[in-house]
């Protein structure tokens, strides 16, 4: 059973360990590695993280940012076995894409995101300092909590609170919306007594002060 998080303990996770962090981009979730910090180090800092994740992380596919360093044979067969024996999986590695003449913003639009490949049962709890996405249900007596987005690929019959620091903007998407309590931020719902007859995927969001369920469009 993996361990909850709360969120100022992930939160504080990625800054105890320097550059070494886990970070969500339009194009996936990335593996961070500084290019200016001794490799053994960042082995050392990467190890720990894993270790203090409790197996949150179990089942991520990633792929490995390393800016200009240019890591060497014995280098990422170290790295790899790392992530392997944590349960993670590489898809790719990316290569240096350093432009000297080129400006790359890293603005709000990036935020870490981790994927859970089960379902939430009754009583468990998870939380996520950034966008959660359950690749199951989330069944009655469970809670999810996020900063940002929550997207259950499956039936939402739980409890669930998206926007947890204060985000009003943040979403709850859902295969079936069904849930016992939902929350964006400060401001609570229950589910209705009546099902809401909308076909497809649905999102929950905030809209003049309230929340409303709408069909999901891309």
């Amino acid at each position: 059973m993996t361990r909850p998080q709360k969120l100022s303990e992930v939160s504080s996770m990625a800054n105890d360990f320097g550059g070494v962090v886990f970070k969500g981009y339009k194009s996936g979730l990335a593996l961070i590695i500084p290019e200016d910090e001794p490799f053994e180090s960042c082995l050392y800092e990467l190890k720990v993280h894993l270790e203090q994740s409790q197996d949150f992380f179990k089942g991520a596919k990633i792929y490995l940012k390393t800016g200009k360093r240019v890591l060497q044979e014995e280098e990422y067969a170290s790295l790899s076995k790392i992530i392997r024996d944590f349960g993670l999986v590489l898809q790719r590695f990316e290569e240096t894409t350093y432009h000297p003449n080129s400006v790359i913003e890293d603005n709000d639009c990036f935020v870490s995101t981790i994927t859970v490949k089960k379902t939430v049962r009754s009583g468990q709890r998870l939380t996520f300092d950034g966008n959660l996405v359950i690749m199951g249900d989330v069944n009655p007596g469970a809670e999810v909590i996020a900063s940002g987005d929550i997207i259950v690929l499956g039936k939402l019959r739980g409890t669930a609170h998206a926007g947890a620091v204060g985000d009003q903007q943040a979403q709850i998407i859902s295969f079936q919306l069904k849930p016992v309590q939902i929350r964006i931020a400060e401001v609570i719902t229950r589910a209705p007594e009546q099902e809401s007859g909308l076909q497809g995927p649905e999102v929950a969001k905030i809209k003049d002060g309230i929340i409303v369920v709408e069909k999901f469009n891309c």
